[in-house]
């Protein structure tokens, strides 16, 4: 018989084994979260979970492309709760939202990107458009087209037009 081993987080990392193996994991990743809580995150990053915050501050201080796509694909709640909490600049909205569409709940990013189309700042607006393109249904549709037809920015509308066309 196979002596059970607990794995961290579901890395292939042993932490030991025998019955008490697994109890020490939980042990230590409560320990690992309460840390995190009792961290200040810098803004943005402070919106997210303690666990994702903390993710992301070991390795930037400050929103960027990458730490998108960090949390598209190791926390994609937390990526639409960032671009939904209204805390992120012009093109940082941008490249979320255009990362979000890399996300496979379409219902989730609709729901989060959809409003972004009504954003006053046009660079949000067209990442919002990229971001929804994978996620089309006819109220993606409806909104590309409103866009392409009299959004007042020219980039808006071409960009509209244009994904409108490769759907």
């Amino acid at each position: 018989m196979t002596p059970s081993i607990a794995l961290v987080w579901g890395d292939a990392f042993p932490l030991g084994q025998g019955p008490g193996a697994l109890a020490l994991a939980k042990v230590g990743r409560q320990t690992f979260i309460d840390r995190c809580r009792a961290r200040a995150f810098p803004p943005p990053f402070d919106e997210l979970r303690p666990e994702a915050a903390a993710d992301l501050a070991d390795r930037w201080s400050e929103p960027c492309e990458a730490a998108f796509e960090l949390l598209a694909e190791n926390y994609p709640p937390e990526l639409l709760k960032l671009i939904g909490s209204d805390r992120l600049r012009g093109t940082d909205f941008t490249f979320a939202a255009e990362i979000a569409g890399r996300l496979s709940d379409s219902t989730a990013v609709r729901r989060t990107l959809l409003p972004l189309l009504l954003h006053d700042d046009a660079v949000v607006r067209e990442g919002a458009i990229y971001g929804l393109a994978p996620h089309a249904d006819e109220a993606v549709r409806s909104a590309l087209a409103r866009l392409s037809a009299s959004d007042p920015s020219a980039a808006i509308r071409q960009a509209a037009t244009e994904t409108l066309a490769d759907l």
